[in-house]
């Protein structure tokens, strides 16, 4: 199992939070180490979409024999999305508007964003508009705020 990323507490950072009299040398320690767990995070979620991508398409590599033949028809006018290379790929993480995994994060919806903008530029130098429901995106939101809560640690 992965360690957890260590937050240690930092109350006296928020007016919110903070209890009585807060020095300025205690707002500034508390406000560097909130840019320190932000950062780790950060790391820690940009490592996580890294190896995610390494993954992306991998449908296309292990199914190019269904791909080419489903392909093939699909220019011939067969409705391609019909197909049953296309069902298999469709349950990639990425592929939002097809199949939305139980545990959709943003990691997903930036995977998709990439995704459209470089096939749109790559094939046709045109990017077509990228919607994504709002309660996908709300729930990719919640998802990817569980993540973070489920690999810190609060320490004192």
């Amino acid at each position: 199992m992965e360690e957890k990323i260590k937050i240690p507490k930092s109350q006296d950072a928020d007016t919110r939070s903070a209890q009585g009299e807060v020095t300025k040398k205690s707002l500034l320690q508390n406000t560097y180490s909130h840019i320190n767990d932000v950062n780790n995070v950060g790391d820690w979620l940009a490592d996580k979409f890294k190896e995610q991508v390494k993954e992306h398409d991998h449908t296309k590599i292990e199914g190019i024999d269904q791909f080419y033949e489903d392909f093939t028809t699909g220019k011939q006018g067969g409705e391609f999305k019909a197909l049953p290379w296309w069902q298999l790929h469709m349950t990639e993480r990425h592929h939002l508007n097809d199949s939305v995994p139980e545990d959709v994060n943003l990691l997903d919806v930036l995977e998709m964003v990439v995704d459209c903008t470089v096939a749109g530029l790559a094939r046709s130098g045109e990017v077509y508009d990228i919607t994504i429901p709002e309660d996908v995106l709300k729930k990719a939101i919640d998802n990817t705020k569980d993540l973070i809560i489920n690999n810190t640690e609060i320490i004192d």
